[in-house]
């Protein structure tokens, strides 16, 4: 069925309308609002951002523009651009979709506007991680942005916020020393197995999984002399260090097996239910005659069950324990993260300044295109004739037009003469 030309006109005014009302929002829980434990019930990952974004768009309709979520060892947020306070609404239904119960409303924060970007910003930029300064954020944010675009779930504004993000966060890490000899959670790792080995190199050293945090852990041992290191995955993956040392993972059902021989276990998969349950340590021990054993897990969700806790020769670190174990030169970096905190509130400022001026712009030709659009094809044609379009201009700014999707036509209104006049002339040379 045809939609009439001036009916159609209305639904694309509409459209657009709705579009200039949307802000920047966020919701989310971290490591300041909530432990391990709850943060591993609200995970974000590829195939639930597809299925969300679909139930999303269909539920909120042109309320609504994208989001993109990311999830970290710290954290989990939902980015998203649309109509005011529909975060709210938009929280229940990801709770709802993902099943997720079980966690304090209190946890979980909202942003909007100012403060959403500048969040987003200190995330970015490691001001907001439990190690403070850590860079590893950096790389998991635009990951997170980059498989957004991939699949074609984020909106032009969304994507527009996102991408000033990355440049923000650049900048507040290059014009300051706020990474002044951090530790990345890798880094933490390795911190931990230092203090409670004399000579690390001389254990035996199991990694579970292959993704960037596990190679990042691979590298630190190998940095650090240590050679006796093998790595479980799921699928056969290769890591090359140095010219000579490769490791070539084995598959998880030789985990088992594996424990048995393993001094130290790094797990960092994705993973929905624990790969290492509280039996399977129990059986490794007495392999190894109570042998102690030290389990660290960073993954999240976790990969080692927590009931591991109570066995008296296994001792296990969680991402939330040896977090909290050492904040090398915390006091230079939380100096240095004053000032990367004043370059992203003024760069943030100055951004949504920036796009609020050009939104302003777009909106006061949306609101002209309306106003003209009202005028008969006769009057139209009597300015289009006469071309002084200095009665117009008046009309315009002395008109009083209640509309709060169009801002009252303030924006036209606010415009200078000359340049109310010269959209004016765009209009009539191409109606």
């Amino acid at each position: 069925m045809l939609i009439p030309a001036q009916d159609a006109n209305k639904i694309k005014h509409n459209v657009i309308e709705t579009f200039f009302a949307m802000e920047l929002q966020l919701f989310g829980i971290n490591h300041k609002t909530s432990n391990v434990a709850e943060r591993e019930k609200f995970i974000i990952n590829e195939s639930n951002q597809i299925l969300l974004d679909s139930h999303l768009k269909k539920l909120f309709g042109n309320d609504f523009e994208s989001f993109f979520g990311i999830s970290t060892c710290n954290r989990t947020e939902i980015y998203l651009v649309g109509r005011p306070g529909i975060s709210k609404h938009i929280f229940k239904e990801v709770l709802k979709l993902l099943n997720v119960k079980d966690i304090s409303s209190d946890s979980f924060y909202f942003l909007s506007n100012h403060d959403a970007l500048a969040h987003m910003c200190k995330v970015a930029s490691g001001i907001d991680s439990q190690v403070l300064g850590e860079q590893e954020i950096f790389g998991q944010f635009k990951t997170a942005l980059r498989n957004a675009k991939e699949y074609k779930i984020i909106g032009n504004k969304l994507s527009y916020f996102a991408d000033k993000v990355i440049e923000i966060a650049k900048k507040a890490r290059t014009d300051t020393e706020i990474g002044l000899n951090s530790l990345s959670v890798s880094g933490l790792a390795m911190k931990l197995i230092k203090n409670i080995f004399e000579a690390p190199e001389n254990q035996n050293i199991l990694v579970i999984g292959a993704g960037s945090l596990s190679k990042s852990v691979i590298e630190n041992l190998y940095d650090k002399g240590i050679r006796n290191i093998k790595l479980v995955n799921r699928t056969v993956k290769k890591i090359n260090l140095g010219k000579n040392f490769e490791i070539l993972s084995s598959s998880l059902d030789s985990l088992y097996d594996q424990l048995e021989l393993a001094d130290i276990v790094i797990s960092s998969s994705i993973t929905e239910v624990p790969l290492i349950g509280k039996g399977a340590i129990e059986n490794a021990l007495k392999f190894r005659k109570n042998k102690p054993i030290l389990l660290i897990d960073l993954g999240v969700p976790r990969n080692i069950e927590d009931e591991i806790r109570g066995i008296e020769q296994a001792y296990l670190y969680s991402i939330d324990d040896i977090e909290k174990i050492t904040q090398e030169n915390f006091g230079q970096r939380s100096i240095e993260a004053e000032k990367a905190m004043n370059i992203i509130a003024l760069e943030s400022k100055s951004k949504l300044e920036a796009f609020s001026m050009k939104s302003s712009k777009d909106l006061a030709s949306l609101q002209l295109d309306q106003f003209l659009n009202s005028l008969s094809s006769h009057e139209i044609q009597q300015f289009k004739t006469n071309g002084n379009y200095s009665n117009l201009v008046d009309s315009i700014k002395s008109m009083n037009i209640a509309n709060k999707n169009l801002n009252d036509f303030q924006d036209l209104k606010n415009l200078d003469d000359h340049v109310i006049k010269s959209m004016i002339k765009r209009f009539f040379s191409n109606a």
